[in-house]
This record gives structure tokens, C-alpha cells and sequence, in this order.
């Protein structure tokens, strides 16, 4: 069968699989390969910190579309389940730039994140960390790439990991106490000699 009929029949898989909400978020197809590819998974609509499904807007509603959308495409990729960390348009500060730019979530590992501009917005699947860039670029523009409207974050709350400078101090100082344990009680043993 050709390539592009698979898509096309998969995109209307997914678009049946997906709750029929007026203006839901879905997968456009011809655009996505994975949320793991270097240009991301391109959606249509809107992406909140809403958990609840009904919205069309929620996070839960894009990861149910794309998780309707694998099945659809009988991908082997493992099924994706966002945990939501801030929505730069209730947490300002987390990025700079307009089209491009740099992001940082101090404290916090983020796996996924959602770049919207626009009607569309991409989520990109990354390697856990607390900084990165953004760009939408992977969103269809005219003639100048969009402005950014806001960026969604999605991940864990890292633990206290001691930075290495950190670790080496701890480690020197243990030494340090330990010898002067060693040399306190190698004194005592010489007066108690003597």
C-alpha cells in the first residue's frame, strides 16, 4: 500500500479514536513521526495544565490523541504519560526569546515539553533536565517563524543531588575528621604508654 494512504487512514483512525470534542487537540499526521524525533509530534489547538479530559484543551486530551494516534499507525513506541510540571503563561520567567530561545526549571527534571504558538503547538520528547532550547520552527508559519505563546513543561521534581565540587568537599572532610580521630587516639595511646 502507498506510504501516504497508510497516513491518511491513520489520521482518521486516530481522529475517530480520540474524544469527540469540538475543538480537540489531535495529531496532524503528515507532520509527526514521534514526540522522540528532532522535529517533534506538531498538534492542532491548544495545550493547559488542565488534567481533565473533556477539555479540549487539556494535557490529557493531546496525550490520549497521541496515544490513539500510535495505535492507529500500529507503532511499537510505547504509549506517552505526561506528568505536568508549569504552563509558562502561570509561571512566568521559565524561558526567554520570542521565536527561539532558552528554557530553565531550577529543581525540576522535564521530559517533555510543548512549545504552542499560534493554533498549533509541538511536544518534544527529551533526555531529563532542568534546562534547554525552545524553537518554533517545527511550526507551519507564512512568512517569519511565530512568536511563542507559551511553553508547557512536563516531568519530575529532581532530588537533592549534591553537585561534584559538592561531593569532593564531603569526601575531604571526612578524611580530615578521620585523620584527626587517628592522630587524637595515636596520642592517647603514647601517654597512656609513657
Amino acid at each position: 500500500m502507498n506510504s501516504s494512504y497508510m497516513r491518511a487512514a491513520a489520521a482518521a483512525v486516530a481522529l475517530i479514536a480520540t474524544p469527540s470534542i469540538a475543538s480537540a487537540s489531535t495529531v496532524i499526521s503528515q507532520k509527526c513521526v514521534s514526540v522522540s524525533s528532532s522535529s517533534g509530534c506538531l498538534f492542532e489547538g491548544d495545550i493547559t495544565s488542565d488534567p481533565d479530559a473533556m477539555n479540549a484543551k487539556s494535557y490529557i486530551n493531546a496525550q490520549n490523541a497521541y496515544n490513539a494516534f500510535l495505535h492507529a499507525m500500529g507503532s511499537g513506541t510505547p504509549d506517552i504519560a505526561l506528568s505536568f510540571l508549569f504552563d509558562t503563561r502561570t509561571t512566568p520567567g521559565l524561558f526567554t526569546g520570542k521565536a527561539f530561545g532558552s528554557w530553565s526549571t531550577p529543581g525540576f527534571l522535564v521530559d517533555y515539553v510543548a512549545v504552542g504558538a499560534g493554533p498549533n503547538f509541538v511536544l518534544y520528547k527529551i533526555a531529563p533536565t532542568s534546562s534547554g532550547s525552545w524553537s518554533t520552527m517545527d511550526i507551519p508559519y507564512e512568512s517569519n517563524p511565530r512568536e511563542a505563546s507559551h511553553l508547557v513543561f512536563f516531568g519530575t521534581e529532581s532530588g537533592a543531588v549534591p553537585e561534584p565540587a559538592s561531593w569532593a568537599m564531603m569526601i575531604a572532610g571526612a578524611g580530615i575528621a578521620g585523620a584527626a580521630l587517628r592522630r587524637r587516639r595515636s596520642e592517647k595511646m603514647r601517654s597512656a604508654c609513657a
